[in-house]
């Protein structure tokens, strides 16, 4: 339901170009409106709508730490779909920034990990599957579960029949393009994943 109610107000008009701010209080007032339970936008939506915008940015839990999870709540918790109705879309851009920056500073540090020798027989286990994990506490507990990660991606591409090029220039090329893809995304995207938010945290809270 709210999905449909999204892609309506996302695609308005055809002739008319709508700015962004129009668009986000258009999706906030049909949401509130349009669906029947007329659910307000409240504090309760605002930290759904947050922690659903961190998961569809970040949704391995890898390069947020729950630092920065605990400062965005402190920010943007109470006031993000309040924020959506007013226009503001401040918050957007700012978390977006943020997981930019989280990005490209673990591309940088990766890149460090590729230079140094590999010991492959570690009995470490690897967590592949961390949509439900927690996010690593701080900047430490992320490196720890980056070198486990990046241990074992050099480990499969060395046990590959079939090897294109070194193991570590391989990966090294798979985040670039990792860092790539999250700078490529403009504001009009970045403003459409950030409205799915809302309404997929809208469609869960009333689940």
């Amino acid at each position: 339901m709210c999905a449909i109610i999204l892609a309506a107000a996302i695609a308005g008009p055809p002739a008319v170009a709508t700015s962004k701010e129009t668009i986000a209080m258009s999706v906030g007032r049909l949401l509130e409106e349009g669906h029947y339970t007329r659910q307000k936008l409240n504090e309760e939506v605002s930290k759904k709508f947050l922690q659903t915008y961190l998961e569809l940015l970040d949704f391995s839990h890898l390069f947020f730490t729950q630092q920065d999870v605990d400062a965005l709540n402190a920010k943007y918790g109470n006031s993000m779909a309040g924020d959506v109705l007013l226009g503001t879309l401040k918050p957007a851009y700012d978390i977006y920034a943020l997981y930019t920056k989280r990005v490209d500073d673990r591309v940088a540090k990766i890149k460090e990990l590729l230079k140094q020798p590999v010991d492959f027989k570690s009995n470490a286990t690897v967590e592949l599957s961390r949509q439900k994990s927690a996010w690593p506490k701080d900047e430490a507990e992320a490196d720890q579960l980056w070198r486990g990660r990046i241990t074992n991606e050099l480990l499969q591409e060395h046990l590959s029949e079939h090897p294109i090029e070194p193991a570590p220039q391989l990966v090294a090329r798979r985040y670039d393009r990792l860092a790539r893809n999250v700078h490529e995304q403009d504001k009009d995207e970045q403003i459409k994943l950030f409205l799915d938010a809302l309404a997929q945290a809208y469609d869960r809270i009333l689940a």
